[in-house]
């Protein structure tokens, strides 16, 4: 940050910028101040106090003579956490702070045993990461219905094995933390129940399952629905599937690409009805950096074959459309990218602003422009710069 004269910079203002040096983002004690913070006691006017990467305290306003940054005119939230997103873990990280992101789950999809098991290898030794953190693995795949495989490769889609998941999670380095599997697959609901023995949260997707299949995988211990609506079974009155569970389980909660493209408005907002701002999960299920042979048209990215691949979304995006189109509240859309993703996960450090939780912060404008994102109580992005 390089404070001008007049104590403003681009993107926000310094308003003791004499006690700040200039350049120095990472202050081991400092106020965010002048705010409309998003908090789980609704929206107030204040200032947080960030210290040791935490939130240490909450108040009308900061003390005299304390360090400070002046959100004025901007929504300070918690920072925004997504569970699907694809491409390297650097680059991902770097980027996705734009859009609000403070933390994520690289994602990997189907690949031969060994192929798979390298690559996760490769990205578990991913360190020192220059904006959000990686919080460990989301694998969309292998364990996944050819049937409804979407844009990923049929080819390696196979049934889940005990020991090919031993492998991954030692691989992993404890953090693989997210598995989509199709639960009609043979020796799925073993699958399940040790993973989430070994508190590794399924997610069912990709999956022609009927009720029966979907709801023994939530009694075996699945938690969530990936990309709902998508990648499975369309709702039909007389032919039920993983959709129909999905809507009525409030033991699952739906993860929703919500871009318009993946899922309408009207949909998005029936989703709501059913589970409630509560079970819902935003994730952007964007492929923009992971190298794919796609287009992008009309709003999201297509296979040659016109299949849909992925989306260009971002959090804040996903935040935006939530809250104009599908009829949510900021603070309802707000916990749908941040508290419902960590609580999915087992991540209690963050995901709400509060006193004791992880200095992971955005700040937006009523516009929805991301102005700075603060992770681990450092500023990792600046709007302008």
């Amino acid at each position: 940050m390089s404070p001008s004269s007049s104590g403003r910079t681009t993107a926000f203002r310094a308003d003791n910028a004499g006690s700040i040096p200039a350049g120095d983002t990472s202050f081991d004690d400092f106020w965010l101040t002048h705010g409309r913070l998003i908090t789980p006691r609704g929206i107030l006017d204040g200032a947080v106090r960030i210290a040791r990467g935490r939130i240490v305290g909450i108040r009308s306003s900061a003390p005299k003579g304390a360090r400070t940054i002046s959100a004025r005119g901007c929504y300070v939230a918690p920072g925004f956490i997504d569970l699907h997103v694809w491409g390297s873990p650097g680059t991902v990280s770097r980027e996705a702070v734009k859009g609000g992101t403070s933390a994520f789950l690289t994602t990997l999809g189907p690949e031969t045993p060994q192929r798979l098991l390298s690559s996760v290898e490769a990205r578990a030794r991913a360190v020192g990461l220059p904006g959000a953190e990686c919080l460990g693995f989301h694998l969309e795949g292998p364990f996944l219905n050819p049937d409804r495989s979407g844009a990923l490769s049929q080819r390696w889609m196979r049934r889940p094995t005990l020991r090919e998941i031993r492998a991954l999670a030692h691989a992993a380095r404890g953090r693989l933390r997210l598995i989509t599997l199709a639960p009609e697959l043979p020796a799925a609901t073993a699958a399940i129940r040790w993973c989430a023995k070994h508190r590794i949260a399924v997610s069912l997707g990709h999956s022609d399952a009927d009720t029966v299949a979907a709801a023994r995988a939530v009694v075996a211990g699945a938690r969530a629905v990936t990309h709902v609506f998508n990648g499975m079974r369309p709702f039909h009155h007389r032919s039920p599937g993983l959709l129909d569970v999905a809507l009525i389980d409030p033991r699952l909660v739906a993860m929703v690409i919500c871009d318009g493209v993946h899922v309408s408005p009207s949909a998005f907002r029936l989703l709501v009805q059913a589970k409630g701002a509560d079970r819902i999960a935003l994730v952007t299920d964007s492929i923009r950096f992971q190298g794919w042979d796609v287009m992008k048209r009309q709003g999201a990215y297509w296979t040659k074959q016109g299949v849909l691949a992925g989306s260009v979304l971002t959090m804040i995006e996903a935040v935006r459309n939530a809250v104009r189109v599908g009829g949510v509240s900021l603070e309802e859309a707000v916990r749908m990218a941040s508290e419902i993703p960590a609580r999915l996960i087992g991540d209690r450090s963050r995901g709400a602003l509060a006193v004791g939780q992880r200095a992971d912060l955005v700040t937006f404008d009523r516009h929805f422009r991301v102005h700075f994102t603060v992770v681990g109580g450092n500023v990792v992005y600046q709007r302008g710069t």
